[in-house]
């Protein structure tokens, strides 16, 4: 900016591609243009927000719902190869029956009983904080599915703890044939009765 006593030099002086100021009340302005790069910017820009408008309503450029759909296709098609891959075991009083009398499954009950049980069943499965398992008495029902599901759900109130999360179906079946082999064994230390007789199979 100059005035006309106090004239700025021209950074263009020289410059065949001068742009001519304006002149307001002998206050002079330099109109310089702006650079290249910037109005290449904002040229792009524009370009981009059209073709972007016009794809969107032409179906040339996915709107979000398409995409939403497209996602949720693909958690589907994982689901059903996780599915495929890892089939929902469904256990029932006659698959729990098979199961008890199957040594392979009793081995493996053990193993995991050893594991989390023994801490408050003791090893042998006389008691400590929890009940015996050796003897007749049950608190929750002793059939296999009774068993089964308090394995599963857990007694909360009495400290045990749901094994839903941490065992599998087919585990908590091979924990229960484990426990239905204790019943009548006779352990170092047997814990006192507690609940009702169970005289079912």
């Amino acid at each position: 900016m100059s005035t006309d006593n106090n004239p700025m030099s021209d950074p263009h002086d020289g410059s065949p591609d001068i742009i001519e100021g304006h002149r307001y009340d002998g206050i002079q302005e330099y109109d310089n243009p702006m650079p290249g790069w910037w109005t290449a910017i904002f040229w792009v820009t524009g370009i981009f927000g059209l073709l972007y408008i016009i794809g969107l309503n032409t179906g040339w450029v996915n709107t979000y719902e398409d995409d939403l759909e497209s996602s949720l296709q693909q958690l589907e098609e994982v689901r059903q190869e996780f599915q495929s891959q890892n089939p929902v075991v469904t256990i029932d009083s006659t698959t729990l029956a098979a199961v008890v009398s199957d040594p392979a499954r009793i081995a493996a009950g053990m193993e995991l009983f050893s594991g989390q049980c023994a801490a408050c069943h003791a090893p042998d499965g006389g008691g400590l904080i929890g009940p015996n398992l050796t003897d007749e008495f049950w608190i929750h029902g002793g059939s296999n599915m009774d068993i089964f599901e308090i394995i599963r759900v857990g007694v909360p109130e009495k400290g045990m703890a749901p094994w839903e999360a941490i065992y599998t179906a087919e585990e908590r079946a091979s924990l229960v044939a484990y426990v239905r082999s204790l019943v009548g064994t006779t352990p170092a230390t047997a814990k006192e009765p507690q609940g009702e007789v169970y005289e079912g199979a």
